[in-house]
């Protein structure tokens, strides 16, 4: 037997352990292989997200009321930077801590983020300088000062949506992020893999909604003037076209409350605005005509141990008299024609107690009771417009059947959606939800509604050239499930105009302090909305339509004023039949032109005689001198010019520096002044 040497032990040990070394590398490279690739390259390569542009929210006209800019954040990796003081220079241009500043250069520090986003244009000097790296990021931006914003709601500083249509629309706008791969050198820097490329971000679809800014505009500041004036805790108006059901202006106030929509989210008792309804119910089943009589007791009626009383006391009163000076005890004893499944079937069909379908966080359907939960009291608590409660929307709604002759709509607060290469794929179709009375009914009480504002309790709504027809309302709130004494909701709906109306304008006011009757609080509201809607002619207005359906009557009387100021009552009907004939002017007389000279033979100026009576502009189409609003913060400077009938274009924030035109000069009502601002010093 061979004698073990110490070599040989050694041999043999060196030997095993390149066997055991072998199989562990074939073992690692064959079984294991691909997970440590997979783990080399997790080491060396990071995916970055890049985030999506969301969708541009536009108005009506195209005004931009929501959009996205790309802004970058700053980090600073100390151990690559090369040029500290040209780095520190740079930061310090951001304002930035010596603090911060001096640790973002602290070699014994791997990664500073430092605060803030910034525009990549306004800091390329930094961004050149090595060690410096940025990561976009998408920023929200809204208009300085913008009345929708309840309604567009916002994002966070994440770009999440928190409320509003930003939130509604979500899945729209928020488009899909993209992948950015980035590899570690040597030194541990990331840099864009030549290899693995990324993947784009993709941003998300336009929204045009149905909104018209200059209206919101008008509509938030004409609430805001009046809770002021009248001490109100709060109100809601509501504008929409009652053919498309589009929402063309959602304005709500409420103290200490900056977001959402109460107009859409919180229910009211409507009170004697809901009474056109029970007329419109009796009218479709001819259960009584607009002059059929009731005696109305004096203006006191008790009913099952309860006591209705009116404002304005007569012993009789025809239907349409009842709507017009808003009796509860006329209506109260109408409403006993209907049986209760008609009573609530009427209330029902116009949309109440369902939500409407707005695209639109929270919307409250409000209530209206089944008749099994009727008490004794109900069906005349119903007609006055109580026991039953509805949001501005809803009620704005059921009045457009009233004005688009029957029909109830969904509403709609998007106009069109498109793609981000440009592309429509969506926009809005009327949708009818029922006819829920005839062509004629609707028609019939129009008629009624517009007696109301010309002879009845809304006889502040009324506008001098144009007929308006609408309702008051004013009911008791509740606080705690009781009526509270002397809290009061004042309302008015109102249909401009009467004949082939435009507008649906709800107006409510939230406990008016003093005087809280809704003739004499919302209807007033509902003036100065629809006048400061004819001044802005960017209101969502069809002008050639609505000069045609001017009031005749007014029309032919000021007509007349003008001609005796004018001394041309002489123009009958033969100058009316006679041609027009062409005559120079006084200065073209001078140089001996005569009539041939019209054929071209001579530059002189010549005037068209025409045989028709000249109509001047309508009182609010005179030209204005634009107002002194330098040294204004922009708020009141864009409120003053809107009161006087200009657009209002803003550059800049802070207080006004100037007008283009400027202040003095004298413009059209409706042309649009540039307001420059700087932010104060």
């Amino acid at each position: 037997m061979p004698k073990i040497t110490r070599v040989s032990v050694v041999h043999g040990a060196l030997l095993l352990f390149a066997v055991v070394l072998i199989a562990r590398a074939a073992y690692v490279q064959l079984w294991q292989g691909r997970d440590w690739a997979a783990h080399a390259q997790r080491q060396q390569l990071s995916n970055a997200k890049l985030p999506a542009p969301r969708g541009t929210i536009y108005d009506l006209s195209g005004e931009r009321l929501a959009r996205s800019r790309e802004m970058v954040t700053v980090s600073i990796a100390p151990r690559e930077v090369k040029e500290p003081a040209r780095v520190s220079r740079e930061l310090a241009k951001l304002r930035l801590d010596r603090k911060l500043i001096a640790r973002s250069l602290d070699g014994k520090r791997a990664w500073v983020i430092l605060p803030g986003r910034h525009l990549a244009g306004d800091i390329g000097a930094l961004l050149a300088l090595r060690g410096v790296h940025r990561a976009p990021v998408i920023e929200r931006m809204y208009p300085p000062w913008q009345s929708s914003r309840r309604i567009v709601g916002h994002v966070d500083h994440e770009g999440n949506a928190v409320d509003g249509l930003e939130r509604a629309l979500d899945d729209l706008l928020r488009g899909q992020p993209g992948i950015s791969t980035e590899v570690r050198d040597a030194r541990g820097r990331r840099l864009p893999s030549p290899g693995v490329p990324g993947v784009a971000p993709v941003a998300g679809s336009d929204v045009v909604l149905t909104i018209s800014q200059a209206l919101q505009e008008i509509a938030d500041r004409a609430l805001q003037d009046a809770i002021a004036k009248m001490g109100a805790e709060g109100g809601d108006i509501v504008v929409l076209d009652p053919y498309t059901g589009e929402i063309r202006a959602l304005a709500t106030y409420r103290s200490g409350r900056s977001s959402g929509s109460p107009a859409i989210s919180e229910p009211f008792e409507p009170g004697s605005t809901l009474k056109p309804f029970i007329a419109a119910a009796l009218l479709s089943r001819k259960l009584a005509t607009p002059d059929d009589t009731m005696d109305v007791e004096n203006g006191v009626l008790t009913l099952e141990g309860r006591t209705i009383r009116d404002v304005h006391k007569a012993s009789s009163m025809t239907l349409r008299e009842v709507i017009a000076q808003s009796s509860n005890v006329g209506i109260v004893k109408f409403a006993q024609r209907l049986t209760i499944r008609e009573q609530y079937e009427t209330l029902r069909d116009v949309g109440f107690g369902t939500p409407t379908g707005v695209p639109y966080p929270s919307e409250a359907p409000g209530v209206l009771f089944t008749p099994a939960s009727w008490s004794r009291q109900s069906r005349a608590s119903l007609a006055m417009g109580y026991e039953v409660s509805v949001t501005p929307l809803q009620l704005a709604l059921a009045y457009a059947t009233i004005a688009n002759g029957g029909e109830l709509l969904e509403p709609a607060l998007v106009k069109e959606i498109r793609s981000p290469n440009g592309v429509v794929t969506f926009r809005n179709r009327r949708r009818l939800v029922r006819r829920v009375m005839p062509r004629e009914v609707a028609s019939t009480l129009r008629g009624m509604l517009r007696e109301t504002v010309a002879d009845g309790t809304a006889s502040d709504a009324g506008i001098g050239t144009f007929d308006v027809a609408g309702k008051t309302g004013t009911a008791w709130r509740t606080v705690k499930g009781r009526y509270a004494p002397n809290q009061y909701t004042a309302s008015f709906v109102g249909i401009f105009p009467a004949e082939n109306p435009q507008y649906v304008v709800l107006v409510k006011i939230d406990n008016p302090a003093g005087v809280y009757y809704g003739g004499k609080t919302a209807a007033p509201v509902s003036k100065v909305v629809i006048e400061a809607a004819m001044a802005a002619r960017d209101a969502a207005l069809d002008r050639s339509a609505l000069m045609a359906g001017r009031n005749s009557s007014l029309v032919a009387r000021e007509q007349k004023l003008v001609e005796s100021a004018e001394g041309s009552l002489w123009l009958d009907r033969r100058v009316a039949a006679s041609p027009a004939t062409a005559v120079p002017t006084a200065e073209s007389s001078k140089t001996g032109a005569g009539p041939a000279s019209a054929n071209g033979h001579s530059s002189a100026p010549f005037v068209f005689t025409l045989p028709v009576a000249q109509t001047p502009l309508p009182l609010q189409a005179r030209p204005r001198a634009i107002p002194e609003v330098a040294g204004l913060p922009v708020r009141e400077a864009a409120r003053r010019l809107h009161s006087a009938g200009f657009r209002v274009r803003l550059v800049g924030t802070g207080i006004v520096t100037g007008t283009l035109p400027a202040s003095g000069v004298t413009a059209a009502v409706g042309s649009l002044v540039k307001l420059s601002a700087a932010p104060a010093p």
